[in-house]
């Protein structure tokens, strides 16, 4: 795919011959259409369209928060669906043999930016159904302010189910919440980030591993 400067009639959108223009973000792009081809896909073709198959599959349904979490103006111009895509791909985040392949859950990166993320944060299930998330409120006047927004995400095993919360704040030191009674034996797997109050800086999530609930 290449950019490309505007002409006197400007940048041309759709298909011209063998290539396609488009735009995105106020940025031009042209790129030359797909071959067809009859060539039949080898094994490992087959297996790491399986793994970019998973990878898509499992980010789709957060897209908005890692359009979030990237939102950061360090992060460039590409989506952070993609940008989430593209670091899972590159870093091993499918794992397994095709077509036996699962998520590495340490692999998945929701957010990154410039903000401080939570000091030593864990998360822990004090009461049954009962979850509280903690950390050491670090603060200072220039990555880590104290109405700094708390965003964590949870992802649940069992039921294939995200659920994002962001009720808390840095200084607060803490998030509690209460799950449904169906939970009860569940696995899930949690990450969490911080988000300045000018909505374009983020701090680089934490994956905070694996909990199961009684």
């Amino acid at each position: 795919m290449a950019r490309f400067l505007k002409g006197i009639h400007g940048a041309y959108s759709g298909k011209v011959g063998s290539v396609i223009g488009s735009s995105w973000r106020g940025v031009d792009y042209v790129r030359s259409l797909s071959k067809i081809t009859n060539k039949k896909a080898s094994e490992g073709q087959i297996a790491q369209r399986a793994k970019f198959a998973m990878a898509v599959a499992f980010l789709s349904p957060i897209m908005d928060l890692l359009n979030l979490g990237y939102s950061d103006k360090l992060q460039g111009k590409a989506t952070g669906y993609n940008k989430a895509l593209q670091y899972l791909m590159n870093n091993g985040g499918v794992t397994g043999t095709y077509p036996t392949l699962e998520i590495d859950y340490s692999k998945i990166v929701i957010a990154k930016g410039s903000l401080s993320n939570l000091m030593a944060p864990e998360w822990s299930e004090p009461f049954p159904q009962e979850v509280a998330l903690t950390w050491a409120p670090e603060l200072n006047k220039y990555n880590s302010f104290a109405d700094d927004s708390v965003i964590l995400l949870m992802y649940n095993k069992n039921k294939n189910f995200f659920s994002i919360l962001e009720s808390s704040t840095r200084a607060a030191a803490n998030l509690s919440f209460t799950l449904p009674a169906s939970y009860a034996g569940d696995v899930l797997e949690g990450w969490v980030f911080t988000g300045h109050r000018d909505g374009v800086k983020t701090s680089p999530s934490f994956h905070l591993g694996e909990l199961t609930i009684s």
